[in-house]
């Protein structure tokens, strides 16, 4: 019998099975005519990945980070903040090696668009964003070490491209690919703050058309800040087998990162100014240290079943394995003497206790009292994801039409407990917090058109997208949990958009577009409905009741080009519904509920110029300025947050960004200086997850980076590269993230995460 509750998931299901027949029934009818082997196409898909622009008739807004721009890199840039040279985009990270990633786009944050690896969704199913998501602090999927080129696409976009959570826009990392040639390179490299890196790569080359790479890229730092030392390891393989004398291709791709270190935590700005600029928590005081796991492999096919039709499908895998130990000494708990709140503190009474059934560890019993019997958490979050995306393109005349889906599966146990010591038993109903097992399917279908008119001067790309979700959260009986109990829901959207470009004269277009999307709820928005009190005071299990994010897209822009110009402005608003808010208790443990409307809107400037040779060496210049404003277009009142009135801006929203650069090369000498300024931006209350009225002051940042490609005559060397990275080269002390908090006397206080100030780092590298 079928369950006519679950028919959009049925029927998603089907339309995705559909698409996954496709290659025996095209290659059954396979008339003869003239083959396009999938290489070549492969080699177009490659030069339009890694070109430096944007096409010009693109129907969306784009932006594109070259395999260039990734290779000069600084060693402390990672997969996210590279992208901060682009309009829009507000990424850093406040410890070393992308620990505490955060990254805004468009003015939204990290679980509101989505980043993707070659196409496959990176976005944590259950918590939305790829890195940091959950407090998971060093969960990084990914690094420079494992791609060749990004490309941005603003906006909702259009769906062949667009993923779960596109809301802002869509970023994907396009993976490295192993050469034809047999190869490699070993490099090393230190600068300050005892940063050291070691790298090694090695290429097969084509061993009967099947193609290897290896990378290997290890970098440990003691960071910039007291007690924030880190180490990363990240491990990359890339295959390339073609197949049916070229006409269809395997490929897989697998990357393996691991980190391990100290969360750098906010503190207050007057302990800052009392004890200097790298001022963090002492160890006895408080401390968190971290080991995370990340795991994604995807398994990819393509097909030229004949000059119309290319098919293609992607498995993959995904596992995260994070564990967090926190401590935070009751001595220097917030009091009269220390006023400020102190991570990771103690509680001072055992509240569960007088659960009608409750956890049974009773700290003072055995450490004295509560809160020696409480200073040592244990925070685990182990999630496993499986997926399927099938693709089938259809190539016609004057349309090239793509249909395609995603199937994906995740599993969630997430857990914390409590105790007075750093070995602690970890058991449920007993000393955990919370004990929980969640479950997500995600599904998809989309087909998209790119209609071609007027000898290719007007293309239009509509497209729709169906969505489906169905979550279950199981929590035991816990500290925060009096009864057990589980919550579940499935919620479906279909997502059309349409973008129309026009050439009127050669190298000038104009596009608009237009899309609605989703944002699934976190789960967060689940769990906080086990074990809620009605209004006879008994702990009951009530359904969810946030509603997805909903937003519609308006943009317009231009592109220009001429003699090596290129400019592109556009101007968009987004119109919010059901905007998500997080609150946070001083334990970490979040929920989410929505928070009326909001209306995101701005404009891109973005301009580059190729100025030749002049003086010594080619010149290239460039500078992009964004405007961005984010405010709640409704007034409401939240339990967590108080009231919210309309015209309220939102947190972490940088109105103005300008970024500008300069590139010089001259035969294997290369050189170049960019800056960035980001203006001042509303805080959230740490807690609460509403703005407030103080702000976090601009600052403007320049970074340098030269190199120099050493020819070698050598049987089995090639060169030798010498490389000078210095970021922050002015020394500016800054503050890219602040909260506010209360004190113990009831007095507002800002508490700020510190930048990284001047960062030198020399390296040498041996191509063979």
């Amino acid at each position: 019998m079928i369950d006519f509750h679950h028919r959009p998931l049925l029927l998603a299901l089907a339309s995705v099975g559909m698409i996954a027949l496709m290659p025996q029934a095209y290659a059954q009818g396979d008339n003869g005519e003239t083959a396009i082997q999938v290489g070549q196409v492969s080699q177009k898909a490659k030069a339009i990945a890694n070109k430096k622009n944007v096409p010009l008739k693109a129907t969306y807004s784009e932006h594109v980070i070259s395999a260039k721009a990734v290779r000069r890199a600084s060693p402390m840039q990672n997969a996210q903040t590279i992208l901060a040279t682009k309009p829009s985009i507000n990424a850093y990270s406040t410890g070393p090696n992308g620990v505490r990633s955060t990254i805004t786009f468009r003015a939204f944050n990290s679980g509101q668009f989505s980043e993707t690896f070659d196409g496959i969704p990176l976005n944590d199913m259950f918590n939305g964003g790829a890195t940091n998501q959950a407090s998971n602090r060093n969960a990084i999927p990914l690094t420079l070490n494992d791609i060749s080129g990004i490309n941005i696409y603003n906006g909702i976009n259009n769906p062949s491209v667009n993923s779960y959570n596109s809301l802002g826009g869509t970023i994907n990392y396009q993976p490295r690919k192993p050469s034809k040639t047999m190869g490699g390179s070993v490099g090393a490299g230190y600068g300050s703050f005892g940063t050291f890196q070691w790298n090694a790569s090695f290429n097969t080359g084509s061993i009967d058309g099947f193609r290897s790479l290896f990378a290997y890229n290890r970098q440990t730092s003691n960071g910039w800040l007291q007690n924030s030392g880190n180490q990363n390891t990240n491990y990359y393989y890339a295959g390339i087998l073609p197949y049916d004398h070229g006409m269809s291709r395997m490929s897989a791709y697998v990357i393996v990162n691991r980190n391990v270190g100290y969360t750098p935590h906010s503190v207050p700005q007057a302990l800052i100014s009392q004890y200097g600029y790298s001022y963090q928590w002492p160890l006895n005081y408080s401390t968190t240290s971290n080991t995370d796991t990340e795991l994604t492999a995807i398994l990819g096919d393509k097909s030229v079943i004949n000059r119309h039709v290319i098919l293609g499908a992607k498995v993959y895998v995904q596992n995260n394995n994070y564990h967090r130990t926190s401590y935070a000494n009751p001595a220097f708990d917030q009091s009269a003497t220390q006023p400020y709140y102190l991570p990771n503190q103690s509680t001072g009474y055992p509240f569960w206790l007088s659960y009608p059934v409750p956890p049974t560890y009773d700290p003072s019993a055995i450490f004295g009292s509560t809160h020696y019997g409480t200073n040592y958490h244990l925070y685990e979050d182990i999630s496993n994801g499986l997926g399927f995306s099938p693709k089938a393109q259809f190539l016609l005349p004057h349309n090239r039409v793509t249909l395609g889906g995603n199937v994906s599966y995740g599993m969630l146990h997430s857990a914390e407990y409590w105790y007075g010591s750093y070995a602690m038993p970890k058991v449920s109903q007993f000393n955990s917090a919370w004990d929980e097992h969640d479950t997500r399917l995600l599904s998809s279908v989309y087909i998209q058109d790119n209609i071609s008119l007027l000898g290719g001067k007007v293309h239009i790309t509509p497209g729709i997208k169906y969505l489906y979700a169905y979550t279950t959260s199981s929590d035991n009986i816990g500290f925060y949990y009096p009864i057990g109990g589980t919550v579940a829901n499935s919620q479906a959207f279909t997502s059309p958009t349409i973008g129309i470009s026009y050439v009127p004269l050669h190298g000038l277009s104009f596009y608009g577009s237009w899309g609605r999307n989703i944002k699934f709820p976190n789960i967060g928005a689940y769990y906080g409905n086990i074990a809620e009190q009605n209004n006879a005071g008994q702990y009951v299990v009530v359904p969810v009741t946030v509603q997805p994010e909903y937003v519609t897209d308006y943009e317009l822009g231009m592109r220009y080009r001429h003699r090596g110009f290129v400019g592109s402005l556009n101007a968009y608003r987004e119109q919010f519904q059901n905007t998500f808010l997080t609150n946070t208790n001083a334990s970490g443990v979040s929920n989410t509920y929505n928070g009326g409307s909001s209306r995101y809107e701005g404009a891109e400037l973005a301009l580059e110029q190729r100025l030749g040779h002049f003086l010594l060496g080619h010149w290239t210049a460039f500078a992009n300025y964004s405007y961005n404003q984010a405010v709640f277009t409704s007034s409401f009142n939240s339990s967590y947050a108080g009231n919210v009135l309309a015209g309220q801006p939102l947190a972490n929203v940088p109105k103005n960004m300008f970024n500008v650069g300069l590139d010089w090369g001259y035969h294997h000498l290369h050189a170049h200086i960019d800056g960035k300024y980001i203006s001042s931006q509303y805080i959230n209350q740490q807690f609460a997850g509403t703005p407030t009225s103080q702000t976090i002051p601009p600052y403007f940042l320049l970074n340098l980076g030269v190199e120099d490609t050493i020819p070698v005559h050598a049987d089995y060397v090639k060169n030798v590269k010498l490389a000078l990275n210095i970021d922050n080269l002015l020394n500016r002390r800054y503050f890219p993230k602040g909260s506010s908090n209360t004190d113990y006397y009831g007095n507002t206080y800002l508490s700020v995460l510190e930048g990284m100030p001047r960062f030198v780092f020399g390296s040498v590298t041996v191509k063979f």
